[in-house]
């Protein structure tokens, strides 16, 4: 970048200012530079800087209004994998998949994620989830965990024992990203609902480069578009295996980060170094078509429990239960379990009224140290 003076030299606010204005100018910024800029600004928000909102919603959200080009996306990628604390040491027999999303639904649906990973554990997938409390959400990954009883805040040995003992964890990503958990910060403000839609540049970044675990598989939604994209730079970064689904509904505008029951899903496929896109529909996979209002959240963290407790007991046998074995089955296919979706939803099933998929829960309270009185206790009002 241009420097305006001698001693502006080597400063990064300069820097990122003339950044914004080029993104302003619908000028694209080159990986590199993008990549100094996302440190920079995830460098502020870890160090707590009473700056750094403003600064990251002023680079994100020109980065949103242009439009993220590939090396603007790769740049963040690199960016975040750059400011990870930590390093995991996972060992594993079979294939791991990570599995998490953009969030920023335009219906507020349950948490299908967690659930969905503790199916796929059940019926033979080594699944691992990170999240965070809500942003856009209702109840986040972190959120229901904590109130099924799931420790989440671990150390790396932690992470690892539960990885070899239950082959699954959730984990939260701040112990990862230090940044994360001040970027939540957002959802305090009063202009919350202004803001979200300026940090699609960001929850496209997250969905494309969230990864703590370090692994090279994963189903990864995304509610903003850009499959492709995703699918794309995360060949880039390595991966051997990733879906990258977008789940729509009947009406206009409806949109969520995961597969879906209400209608199509747009997905790309990354097997073999090469990307497909294609669609997928509840009929062809073996599940009905629901409804919105059948798949919506409940109104507190404890609710939205419970609800997640029904499926993997086995009561809830309607759309919310077939919105969870879809994406389970995504797991257990990109973990080399099964051979398609309509496969790993069998399995799925199985799990689930067999017993597993309780069980799979109930142990990783456990191993994760966490508060089985608490599950237990859920339990008796499910």
């Amino acid at each position: 970048m241009k420097r305006e003076t001698s001693e502006r030299a080597g400063s990064w606010i300069y820097e990122l200012r003339e950044a914004i204005e080029r993104l302003l100018r619908r000028e694209d910024l080159g990986l590199d530079e993008s990549r100094a800029c996302a440190r920079w600004v995830f460098e502020l928000l870890s160090k707590g800087s009473p700056d750094a909102h403003l600064v990251s919603l002023a680079f994100f959200g020109a980065l949103s209004m242009k439009g993220l080009s590939e090396g603007e996306l790769m740049g963040i990628a690199l960016a975040m994998e750059e400011t990870k604390a930590v390093a995991l040491n996972l060992d594993a027999s079979k294939p791991m998949v990570t599995a998490g999303g953009t969030g920023g639904d335009t219906i507020p649906t349950i948490n299908v994620t967690t659930p969905s990973v503790l199916v796929a554990a059940s019926a033979g997938s080594m699944a691992l989830k990170s999240g965070s409390r809500s942003f856009s959400s209702r109840t986040g990954a972190i959120d229901l965990s904590i109130e099924l009883g799931i420790n989440t805040d671990l150390s790396p040995a932690e992470v690892e024992r539960c990885v070899k003992e239950a082959g699954t964890v959730v984990w939260s990503s701040y112990r990862a990203y230090p940044w994360m958990s001040r970027l939540i910060g957002f959802k305090d403000r009063e202009a919350f609902p202004i803001i979200v839609p300026l940090m699609n540049s960001l929850r496209l970044a997250i969905a494309t480069a969230l990864n703590p675990f370090s692994l090279k598989r994963q189903v990864r939604g995304t509610a903003v578009g850009g499959t492709g994209l995703i699918a794309k730079i995360l060949k880039g970064m390595g991966y051997e295996r990733a879906l990258v689904p977008m789940g729509l509904g009947e009406g206009s505008g409806m949109v969520i980060d995961e597969f879906s029951n209400l209608g199509r899903t747009i997905v790309s496929e990354l097997r073999g170094g090469s990307i497909e896109t294609y669609e997928v529909t509840p009929e062809e996979v073996g599940i009905r078509r629901g409804r919105p209002i059948d798949i919506i959240a409940g109104g507190s963290h404890k609710e939205n429990a419970l609800k997640a407790l029904a499926i993997l007991s086995g009561k809830d046998r309607g759309p919310r239960r077939d919105l969870i074995l879809i994406n389970s089955a995504a797991i257990l296919y990109v973990g080399d379990v099964c051979d398609d979706l309509r496969d790993g939803i069998e399995l799925s099933e199985a799990a689930i009224d067999s017993g597993m998929a309780l069980e799979k829960l109930k142990e990783l309270v456990a191993v994760s140290g966490g508060d089985l009185s608490k599950l237990n206790a859920l339990l008796k009002e499910v």
